[in-house]
């Protein structure tokens, strides 16, 4: 009978102690949830999650609602991969084949199916935010990827392969390769060091964005 008593006695402070542990739960969970919507839209998403895609097409849209052949890489994915050029990333992409041996810049890119004719990128555009870095891709000596970097100042990656990126970029009739800066909706910033120890490598990003007033980032 005590250990009847006993048990009574203790099971309202279980029940209330487990209360308290829920709603203190879906406090940080509400707190929390801004913060991911914002991490969402300074990477080009949605405020509910959705991943939108606007390279090299008419609307932007979910990527699940397309019947375009497209990918997104996001930061916080090609960071992990230790990638030292933008060849090395785009090599992770599906439908992508990247051929590099020059270091950062001056590599062969093709969708899976077209020729690599020559150098560059002949029947690929490389844009950063949606505008051209060249208009022609396979220049000797020449070629887009010589005047862009894979550095901490970028949000994401988005490709997109046939369908409606020859009616939307020039001289693109196997895909687009986009990449996208951040927006500095997520406030904060990171410096990076990167020595070569077997080949002569000397370089340093540095990343910060942040909110000037409710209408302007930087």
């Amino acid at each position: 009978m005590k250990y009847l008593l006993a048990t009574a006695a203790i099971a309202p402070l279980l029940m209330f102690s487990f209360a308290n542990a829920e709603a203190l739960s879906a406090d940080a969970a509400a707190e929390a949830k801004p913060a991911a919507e914002k991490a969402v839209q300074s990477a080009g998403g949605k405020n509910h999650g959705e991943a939108v895609f606007s390279t090299g097409v008419a609307k932007g849209r979910d990527r699940l609602d397309s019947a375009t052949s497209t990918s997104a890489l996001r930061a916080s994915e090609f960071e992990t991969y230790g990638a030292r050029s933008l060849g090395e990333v785009l090599r992770n992409i599906p439908g992508i084949r990247a051929e590099y041996a020059g270091g950062e810049g001056n590599a062969n890119y093709s969708i899976r199916g077209l020729p690599l004719s020559g150098t560059g990128s002949k029947y690929v555009q490389l844009q950063e935010d949606g505008l051209p870095v060249l208009e022609f891709g396979d220049m000797l000596q020449f070629t887009s990827d010589m005047f862009m970097r894979s550095d901490l100042n970028l949000s994401q990656i988005e490709t997109i392969r046939g369908g409606s990126a020859s009616t939307f970029a020039s001289n693109s009739p196997g895909g687009v390769i986009n990449l996208i800066s951040k927006t500095g909706d997520t406030e904060g910033g990171a410096v990076q060091g990167t020595y070569g120890l077997n080949y002569g490598e000397k370089r340093l990003d540095a990343d910060y964005g942040g909110k000037i007033s409710d209408t302007l980032r930087f």
